[in-house]
């Protein structure tokens, strides 16, 4: 199961089987879908010569060009196409959809084609964004409950997934969540009522499992501070569809100045590939090999004596040498990058926030606890929303305790009283919402992802690292021992082992009755044993802390490959916009009732 490998198969099919010069006409979502797994000069090998949106003004007629049209099946799209089949811009259209057509959708088309133009029709299943070979993001908002559209939508790209990754799978859900459920419902019976696309022409020995699971089980992990390269890249700058802001130098002020948009794409770029999933203190090492490297692949690079001993001397080299820029790897971006990260890192003091953010995942202490939150409160030099990270982590762990003697809400008294930026979508009507200020934010955690809400006796805080990180936590990333700032492991990391065993249990998560798939689940019964092939995908959003511990599960295990998927990826401030609005929805569904 490759997820970039299907998406690419797919726009080589479409490219490869029409002749001679094309255009390729996307919309907003497929323009993304397919730059995330192709580059421009992939595309161009294969007589691409034009790249439009067909949502774009003014596009002048090139009649000697051959349309290849690939879309989301929207209302908004089919409209936009029917529109330019009556007055067309190209000799011939060749349409391809992401997802499943209704028969009066191609009806409609049909009729718009009156000068005969279209040459063909054709569904292609990637309706779905691929951003590792074994990870997947639907790019919901994140800042919005699950809506009736929105669920839809996540129905849809579950079913393409599956069609292009040929697998008909068992379901099974989080018991405790109402919106996995409702996913697992939804998808079953789009299911059934499609089970002519799921003939893939050959059986198998034991069925996939696709697993649905809740952001609500695990709201620690987006809480703490990241420390891999893909992972704090998100957090502290934004990964938007492989795209990230690079601040072009840091402002007296220290505000970081407007810089350029660079792409991370582990299909385009080796050494993001390479190292994605690397520790902070190991990418200095990496990024050292990688200019010793050039340096000796290049000579006129190599005049005098130049050390790379700190990023900011690797810094110095890249901008002494501007021929950097042209080098095949790109080492300059991630140069810069690395240098921005290391100067926000040590301004925002985010490694002693870390190593309090650690103990309170992995250590059961209250009374010191208690007194690192507070004074972790009382520090001006804390950013505002590493405070409340801080103060949510304490009223998870210490929930009850928390309650029964009032420190949650003397945290909460402690809170800066500032407004965070940004907003939340209403889930009556979609309007814009500030977020709440962050003393308000304790509560509404915990009626989303509190102790009467996680599946009963998960284990979130892994009370098992206890004795280890009892030790203490001043290691450094220069330590060949276990990393200190990423003891902490997610949730997901357990259920992955649970299900390879055949051990996760059914009353908490149970199957999904289908048709479709009714023989697979008993497979699974008789044999008792894990699947070969899973696919989990997580309501309400994944982290980028979770990718990577598929791809180490994927790494160690042979005898099961997993592919994560989620709503969307989020980084902390995104987690926050979404418990903003699931708490409102939440509230919402209750005064109706």
């Amino acid at each position: 199961m490759d997820v970039i490998h299907a998406v690419q198969r797919y726009v080589a099919r479409m490219t490869e089987g029409v002749s001679g010069m094309k255009a390729l006409l996307l919309d907003k979502e497929t323009t993304v879908m397919v730059s995330m797994v192709c580059s421009r000069s992939q595309v161009l090998e294969k007589e691409v010569f034009l790249f439009q949106r067909l949502d774009a003004q003014r596009r002048g007629q090139m009649l000697h060009m051959k349309a290849i049209v690939f879309l989301r099946p929207t209302h908004e799209n089919l409209k936009l196409l029917q529109e330019e089949l009556r007055e067309p811009k190209f000799g011939e259209y060749h349409l391809f959809f992401s997802n499943v057509l209704k028969d009066d959708v191609v009806r409609s088309l049909a009729q718009a084609d009156q000068f005969e133009l279209v040459r063909q029709l054709r569904e292609l299943y990637a309706d779905f964004f691929a951003l590792t070979p074994s990870s997947f993001s639907l790019s919901l908002p994140p800042n919005s409950a699950l809506t009736t559209p929105l669920a839809d939508r996540t129905r849809d790209g579950l079913f393409a997934l599956l069609l292009a990754l040929k697998k008909k799978p068992a379901i099974r859900y989080q018991a405790s969540s109402k919106d996995a459920e409702h996913i697992a419902a939804l998808l079953s019976q789009h299911l059934d009522q499609h089970q002519e696309n799921l003939d893939f022409g050959r059986g198998e020995d034991l069925p996939a499992l696709l697993l649905i699971l809740d952001r609500s089980d695990d709201p620690v992990t987006p809480l703490l501070n990241q420390w891999t390269y893909q992972a704090m890249v998100h957090e502290l700058l934004g990964i938007r569809n492989n795209m990230v802001e690079v601040p072009a130098s840091d402002a007296k002020d220290g505000t970081a100045a407007p810089g350029q948009s660079a792409v991370l794409s582990p299909v385009t770029d080796d050494f993001f590939r390479e190292n994605l999933g690397t520790d902070f203190g190991a990418l200095h090492d990496a990024m050292h090999a990688k200019l010793a490297e050039i340096k000796m692949a290049n000579p006129q690079l190599a005049q005098g004596n130049v050390a790379f001993s700190t990023i900011a001397e690797m810094q110095k080299f890249v901008e002494k040498y501007p021929e950097m820029n042209k080098l095949k790897d790109n080492v300059s971006k991630h140069v810069n990058i690395l240098h921005c990260l290391s100067n926000l890192v040590d301004r925002h003091g985010l490694m002693e926030v870390s190593e309090i953010e650690q103990q309170l995942a992995c250590v059961q202490d209250h009374r010191t606890a208690q007194k690192q939150v507070t004074g972790i409160l009382a520090d001006d030099k804390v950013r505002d929303l590493d405070k409340l990270r801080i103060a949510l982590l304490y009223a998870l762990r210490y929930q009850k305790e928390g309650e029964e003697k009032g420190t949650i809400r003397l945290l909460e008294r402690q809170l800066p009283s500032r407004p965070l930026d940004g907003s939340f979508l209403s889930s009556a009507g979609g309007d814009d919402h500030p977020l709440p200020r962050p003393h308000e934010f304790p509560d509404l955690l915990l009626s989303v992802c509190g102790t009467q809400q996680r599946t009963p006796q998960s284990d979130l805080f892994n009370r098992g690292v206890n004795a280890v990180l009892s030790q203490g936590l001043k290691a450094s990333f220069s330590s060949k021992e276990s990393n200190a700032y990423m003891m902490h492991e997610p949730l997901l990391a357990r259920i992955l082992k649970a299900v390879d065993k055949a051990k996760l249990p059914e009353d908490k998560y149970p199957y999904r009755p289908c048709a479709s798939y009714k023989s697979a689940i008993e497979t699974f019964k008789t044999l008792k044993r894990g699947p070969s092939e899973l696919i989990v995908f997580i309501v309400g959003g994944a982290t980028y802390a979770e990718c990577r511990v598929v791809d180490q599960f994927n790494e160690r295990n042979k005898q099961m490959r997993v592919v994560l998927g989620a709503t969307s990826l989020l980084s902390t401030h995104a987690f926050l916009e979404s418990i903003a609005a699931r708490a409102e929805a939440k509230k919402a569904g209750g005064a109706a009732a």
